[in-house]
């Protein structure tokens, strides 16, 4: 793993802080819920002692009452006006109750009326052509019990007001016996018709239930004057349902304990609604920051619960169907979380039940808004979270900035150390960050150190043949006269041998010190020479033609298809290469091959070849092959070779900006020595 990751890696343990935060946040805010709904569970368990002495029980509460043998008729908060639109039904429920198969029915209060609206789709709109003729058309039923049943008509010959008319089952005819207590107003529609009726809570009694006589042609001709007939009622058995509305008596008890903020439903045992007024209002109302921030967002994102959705909880129409409100009428307090417009604010609902004793006659519910994210109305807390938050993003982006520049600066210094030796042997001390004052520095300063004294040592060893050829020479003259004054001295023949071969190894020092004279000649002279531009292929022509008169049993071969021939260097030093080439072919090249010497190239470069057939090259000193002082050659013609030829071409390639290289030749039959360099 890289120094940047492992610094990235502990960087990321600054998470601890936010994470810490978050943590504390999330305790903060548990705490708050809590506080919240054991005040409200509270305040709903006082309100419910204070309405103990209320009788919230009605024929609706008994047991044997089923939800949808109810018919629950919502407050109203201003009169609606008997025109057939229901658009000024104010705070009535909306979806309505089912009437036959297609047909549905809303009903409200106001004071001390009813009001009834009627939609029933109905494909074909029948009415009675004239007073007392059959058929009598579409009409609508009203049945009320009070105490006895009592049929309602409302009949009419076209759209418009009406009034309700008194009649009897099964017929359902009209009677012409209106009453004028009882108005209403018939309105055709696009699929049928609308029928909007107010009737006083006296004649409503404790049931009340509508119905439709569809009157329809039984085939399409009109002329035939034949009709069906069906009733489609409210109710599935015989009576109608049970009429509930919301006793007044109770509203006047409640009304006192309605506080800001906060919504007061009272349900009898069976969980019908009693009573429900007040109103709803997020906390966050009361705080100054009524736009939340984006950071107050993100906050809000990543603190969020998981609590339903609030949707209300009458199910069906008027009774309570919230399933976590559903112990309450079993005598448990309950409390619950719900989430209204998204994340924006919450809901909390604490149920109490109403008891007498053992008995219990209701339940309380109280309702408050809240901020979702209670502790994010502390302005304090919310800058404590940015600052932690802020923090932590500069303490990584600090420590991911260092381990870039560290990582760099590493890099750097290990990209010198790979370069600091060069192909040839060459030393580079000046080593990257030297000047820096921490461990990098001290760490560069120390292979600075180390690569100068071994480039001072290397400098040594460069010199040493030069100097050892210097400081051996004259002894080596003494040592050749004394030698040859010995010899011309009286002898026994027991001492010529020893005397010989005395005498080959003075020859063969002052080979090998004359050898290490050239090759330091050499250097000297490469060192001295001035660049000129010269045409290389009539240097290489040149020699070989020499190399042809040189060495007449061997085959030597030129060529040259470069398109440019012109370079920067001398044309005596690639004479003195050429020389140390050719005689290495011509040592370990077969006598019966060729020696081919080929010039080629591009417009930028230009590559000197020699290929000589023979034996491979060693594997085991391919990487020394133009070093000093090392050779491969057997002794030949009784000389021992010191290894400086191959060196001499790597100085004189280096000195024409270019590089050589020794391979095998792909078929194994020889060796090839290229060397390439610059065109000017």
């Amino acid at each position: 793993m890289s120094l940047r990751l492992q610094l990235l890696g502990l960087g990321l343990l600054t998470l601890v802080l936010p994470w810490a935060g978050y943590r504390y946040v999330q305790e903060l805010e548990g705490a708050l819920r809590s506080g919240l709904e054991q005040s409200l569970l509270a305040a709903a368990e006082s309100t419910a002692a204070a309405l103990s002495g209320q009788d919230l029980r009605s024929i609706a509460s008994s047991p044997a009452v089923q939800p949808g043998e109810v018919v629950y008729a919502h407050p109203l908060t201003s009169e609606p006006l008997i025109d057939g639109y229901r658009d000024d039904w104010s705070s009535a429920e909306n979806t309505g109750l089912p009437l036959g198969a297609s047909g549905r029915f809303w009903i409200g209060l106001h004071q001390r009326s009813l009001f009834l609206f009627l939609h029933y789709p109905d494909a074909n709109v029948v009415y009675q052509r004239a007073p007392g003729e059959t058929p009598y058309g579409d009409r609508v039923l009203l049945l009320t019990e009070s105490p006895r049943p009592d049929w309602l008509l409302f009949h009419t010959a076209a759209p418009g007001s009406l009034r309700a008319q008194a009649t009897t089952a099964p017929l359902f005819t009209p009677t012409g016996r209106r009453d004028a207590r009882v108005p209403a107003f018939w309105r055709e529609t696009g699929d049928g018709f609308t029928a909007e009726i107010r009737l006083p809570l006296a004649m409503a009694g404790e049931r009340l239930g509508i119905a439709v006589v569809d009157v329809d042609p039984a085939d399409s001709d009109p002329a035939a004057a034949t009709y069906q007939v069906a009733v489609e009622s409210s109710w599935p058995g015989d009576d109608p349902g049970t009429l509930l509305y919301r006793p007044p008596g109770i509203a006047a008890s409640a009304t006192q304990f309605i506080q800001p903020g906060r919504r007061l439903v009272v349900v009898d045992p069976a969980g019908w609604v009693l009573f429900d007024e007040g109103e709803i209002d997020p906390l966050s109302a009361t705080f100054d920051n009524l736009d939340p921030s984006l950071m107050e967002q993100f906050y809000r994102f990543i603190l969020r619960r998981d609590d339903p959705a609030f949707t209300g909880f009458q199910q069906p129409p008027g009774r309570l169907g919230r399933g976590p409100l559903q112990a309450i009428l079993e005598g448990t307090p309950v409390t619950a979380w719900f989430a209204r417009s998204g994340d924006a604010s919450a809901v909390v609902t604490a149920g109490a039940p109403i008891l007498r004793g053992s008995e219990q006659l209701g339940a309380v519910i109280l309702e408050q808004g809240s901020d979702s994210i209670l502790t994010l109305t502390n302005a304090a807390l919310v800058r404590l979270l940015s600052v932690t938050f802020l923090a932590m993003l500069v303490v990584a982006g600090g420590l991911l900035s260092y381990a870039t520049v560290l990582s760099f600066r590493v890099r750097r210094l290990s990209r010198a150390a790979e370069t600091a030796l060069g192909p040839r042997g060459e030393i580079h001390a000046s080593l990257p960050g030297r000047r820096a004052g921490d461990e990098i520095g001290d760490l560069a300063r120390s292979f600075s150190d180390l690569l100068n004294r071994l480039q001072e040592y290397t400098a040594y060893l460069t010199t040493l043949k030069a100097k050892l050829a210097h400081e051996l020479r004259t002894p080596l003259a003494v040592a050749s006269t004394s030698l040859e004054n010995l010899e011309r001295e009286p002898h026994g023949a027991h001492l010529s041998p020893y005397l010989s071969r005395l005498k080959e190894g003075i020859s063969r020092l002052d080979g090998i010190l004359g050898a290490m004279t050239e090759a330091t000649l050499i250097e000297q002279a490469i060192a001295d020479t001035e660049p000129e531009i010269f045409n290389l292929d009539a240097v290489l022509s040149s020699c070989t033609a020499a190399y042809r008169d040189v060495y007449p049993h061997r085959t030597i071969e030129y060529h040259s298809d470069a398109p440019h021939t012109r370079v920067l260097g001398s044309g005596e030093l690639i004479v003195q290469m050429m020389d140390k080439l050719i005689d290495n072919a011509v040592s370990f090249g077969r006598d019966d091959a060729a020696i081919q010497v080929g010039l080629s190239g591009t417009r930028r470069e230009v590559t000197i070849t020699v290929v000589n057939r023979g034996p491979r090259l060693p594997s085991s000193m391919r990487s020394q092959l133009f070093d000093s002082l090392v050779s491969i050659r057997k002794e030949r013609d009784g000389r021992h070779h010191l290894g400086l030829g191959l060196h001499i071409v790597s100085l004189v390639a280096e000195f024409h900006r270019g590089t050589v290289r020794g391979d095998d030749l792909p078929d194994g039959s020889g060796v090839k020595f290229s060397i390439a360099m610059p065109v000017e």
